[in-house]
C-alpha cells in the first residue's frame, strides 16, 4: 500500500513538473517562423519588409497568448509577402 502511494505521489509530481515545459512546446515553431522572417527583412529596405517587422510583433504576441493556428497563418502569408518558402 505504501508503495503504491509514492508511486502516485511520484507521477503526479512528474506530471506536475512537466507540465510548464510541455506547454512552451509549441513556441518552436513560433521562434522559427519569426527567426526565417527577420531573416529575410534583415537585408532588405523596402515596404513590405517593414510591414514584415509589423507582423513580427503581432505574431510573436499571438504566440505568447497561446493563438498558435493565427499565428501561423499570419507568419505564412508573411513569409509569401517576402517571397519566402516555408
Amino acid at each position: 500500500m505504501t508503495r503504491t502511494i509514492i508511486v502516485i505521489l511520484t507521477l503526479i509530481c512528474l506530471a506536475w513538473l512537466s507540465a510548464p515545459g510541455l506547454a512552451q512546446q509549441s513556441m518552436g515553431d513560433c521562434d522559427k517562423w519569426v527567426a526565417k522572417i527577420n531573416a529575410e527583412v534583415g537585408v532588405r529596405a523596402d515596404e513590405a519588409s517593414h510591414a514584415a517587422r509589423m507582423k513580427v510583433e503581432e505574431i510573436t504576441k499571438m504566440c505568447k497568448d497561446g493563438k498558435t493556428a493565427e499565428a501561423e497563418k499570419a507568419a505564412m502569408e508573411t513569409m509569401a509577402t517576402l517571397g519566402i518558402k516555408p
